[in-house]
Order: structure tokens, then sequence, then C-alpha cells
């Protein structure tokens, strides 16, 4: 016997027939330290997953969303689906293999035909803190045109959760904190004089620039660059030019299509010399820029920019 077949044949998502209203399905899997490969990780600077498979059930994945404020979920994948509203409630215990424990409710959720069942940041954080305390997390809901009425009781397994979680964690400190309503409209300035953004400025457009790796939506990016801080007007065209050049490279260094980029052209509204406003070059206004960004609603990757509804937060009685 194989070792792949070993350890399909330790795995125990075992039914336990028993009678009446305690019959029960049961999805665990074994002590085997095999099982540690059940969980695993799939990230990027928009998304950090951390998923389990549940054996012969389907998997779970904790998702942490990019943003301003990080918002984490759990959305649960059974391959059978949901064949009827139900309550999905969340048991943390000791794993099966302790003599006894005590079991404490998490929270629970209502359960609906065709929706994946959800949980929202607070009840996906407690379980979380479970499993790194090394507690199941076991989910028992009734589905009365999937398993005939019994109990069906998915568990998640703490084996091998604290390496994955490890990992989970560290993607999150590096997710961007933006999205695109962060950076749909983005005002910024340049040093005096000068074709070279502010160090402040930078930071937002390269936090733009990182954000547009992964958002394939974009139609239109639009680049007004000023210059109001030059003694002549034709530098300050000049300056304007090479500024939005800049940008404009900036862009399509990342792959951004040049047809995407537009350069709104240069006017009396747009310009000024020193002559006609002494001060102007100690204003930021006068040395700086706004881009704005347009996209095809049909491209959006919904799962950046998902709501995160704390469904779940309040359901202890």
């Amino acid at each position: 016997m194989n070792k792949r077949s070993w350890f399909k044949g330790l795995i125990l998502a075992s039914i336990l027939c028993a009678t009446g209203a305690n019959a029960q399905i049961r999805y665990t899997s074994s002590i085997d330290p095999a099982t540690k490969n059940l969980w695993s990780n799939n990230s990027n600077k928009m998304i950090c997953s951390l998923i389990y498979d549940i054996p012969q059930y389907g998997y779970a994945n904790f998702m942490t969303y990019s943003g301003k404020s990080l918002k984490t979920a759990l959305m649960i994948y059974p391959k059978l689906g949901i064949g009827q509203s139900s309550t999905m409630r969340f048991i943390a215990s000791k794993p099966d293999w302790h003599a006894s424990s005590n079991e404490e409710l998490l929270g629970k959720i209502a359960l609906y035909p065709g929706f994946k069942p959800y949980v929202g940041p607070t009840l996906s954080w407690k379980i979380l803190a479970n499993l790194d305390r090394g507690n199941q997390i076991m989910m028992p809901y009734t589905d009365d045109k999937l398993a005939k009425g019994e109990n069906i009781i998915p568990t998640l397994n703490p084996l091998g959760f604290k390496a994955a979680f490890k990992k989970y964690l560290s993607c999150q400190e590096q997710l961007l904190r933006v999205n695109f309503n962060d950076i749909k409209m983005m005002p910024l300035v340049f040093k005096l004089h000068k074709d070279e953004l502010t160090a402040k400025s930078q930071k937002h457009f390269d936090e733009q620039l990182e954000y547009l790796k992964y958002d394939k939506s974009i139609t239109k990016v639009t680049i007004r660059a000023y210059a109001y801080d030059m003694k002549q007007n034709a530098d300050n065209i000049a300056l304007a030019k090479d500024r939005a050049q800049v940008l404009k490279d900036a862009y399509l260094k990342i792959g951004i299509a040049e047809d995407v980029i537009e350069i709104v052209p240069f006017n009396s509204l747009t310009l000024n010399t020193k002559e006609e406003n002494p001060i102007v070059d100690e204003s930021v206004t006068a040395r700086n820029a706004l881009i704005s960004l347009e996209r095809d609603t049909a491209l959006i990757n919904k799962d950046l920019e998902v709501e995160v509804p704390d469904v779940g937060a309040d359901s202890i009685e």
C-alpha cells in the first residue's frame, strides 16, 4: 500500500450510524501526522487565504482582504452544497483523541439552499483563536434533502494549523492597505522645479501602481499635471509635460496599455507664471498632479471588493 492510500485509509470522514435524532455524519481527520497537510495557504498582495481541506466534505477558506481596514471572513464549500434552510453551529472542543473535554458554542449562522456558508469577521476570529489554542471546531447542521435529517458535522482539525496560521498572519502584514475607492482619484505633489514626486506622494503612487497589477478592469487612466512655479510660461509648459510623462512611464512599466492612458492637454487654466502669481511657488498646488481612473464594471474581480458583513457576531443566545 503506497503512502497516499495509507493516508486516505486513516482519514476518519466516517459515518456514525446511530438511531433517531442522534444520527450523525461526521467529517473529520485522524491523529496521523499527515493530517497536517490538510492546512494550506494561498495568498497575494490583495487576499490572504488559509484553507483547510475537510476530508470527503469539501473545504473551508479563511480570507483576509486588502484595504485601509483589513477584513476577515470564512467561506465553507461543501461538495454537495446546502440542500435546505438550516442553522450551522460552531463548537470548540478538544480534539477527539482527548479523553474528554468541555464544548463551547462560539456562534451560529443561518444556512440557505444554493448558498455557501459564510461567517463574518468576529466569529471568524473566534474560530481562528480556538484553533490556535489547539481546539477543534465542529460545525453541525441538518439537511433532510442530502442526509435524511441526520446531523452533518464537518470539523476543522488543529493539527498543522499553527504553521499555516503563522504564514497567514505574515501575509496580512504585506497586504495593500488600499482598494479601488482609495486610489481612483489621486492627488500627487512634485518637488519644487522638478519632475520628481515628494516622498509621501511617491509612497501613495507606488500603492496605486501595486494595486493596478491585480485589477485588470481599468479602461482609462487620466493624468493632469501642473507647473506654476517657473518664471516663464514656456518653462511651466515644459515642466508640466515632463511631470505627466514621468507618471505615464510608470504606468507603462507595470503593463498598462498606452492607449488607456490620457494626458490632459495644458491650457491657460492649468498653467500660470511666477510673475502672474508671485507666491505660487510657495503653494503645494503649484506642484501638483491629479490621477483619475475609470474601469469596466463587467471586468471587476469581485474578490477584491467584497462586502464583509459581520454575520454570526451576536449569535449566541
